[in-house]
C-alpha cells in the first residue's frame, strides 16, 4: 500500500461507517485503506467507543492510494497452514 495523499470527506448522512466511506470512494475491496483512515483520523476513535456510525458534519481523511484506484491489486502472500497442498 502506497498511499501519497489525502481526501477530505464530510459526512452528511446517518448511518456512515469508516468501511462505507472506503467502499464508496475506492468501489471495490481495499485491504488497508480502513485501518489507514482510522490512523489519520484519531477523532474516530473517541467516536467510535459509543457507536460505530460516524455523526452526520465530522470531517474525515481519506487516504489516496493511486495503485488501488488504477485497479491494480494487491498482491498478498497466501500461507497454508496444512503443508503445500500435496
Amino acid at each position: 500500500m502506497a498511499i501519497t495523499s489525502y481526501e477530505l470527506y464530510v459526512v452528511t448522512t446517518d448511518y456512515v461507517t469508516a468501511d462505507l466511506i472506503c467502499w464508496r470512494r475506492y468501489g471495490r475491496p481495499a485491504p488497508g485503506i480502513v485501518e489507514a483512515m482510522l490512523d489519520a483520523n484519531p477523532q474516530l476513535a473517541y467516536i467510535h467507543r459509543s457507536t460505530p456510525f460516524i455523526p452526520p458534519g465530522v470531517y474525515v481523511r481519506v487516504p489516496i492510494d493511486p495503485a488501488l484506484l488504477a485497479g491494480r491489486g494487491q498482491v498478498q502472500q497466501i500461507t497454508n497452514l496444512w503443508g503445500n497442498g500435496q
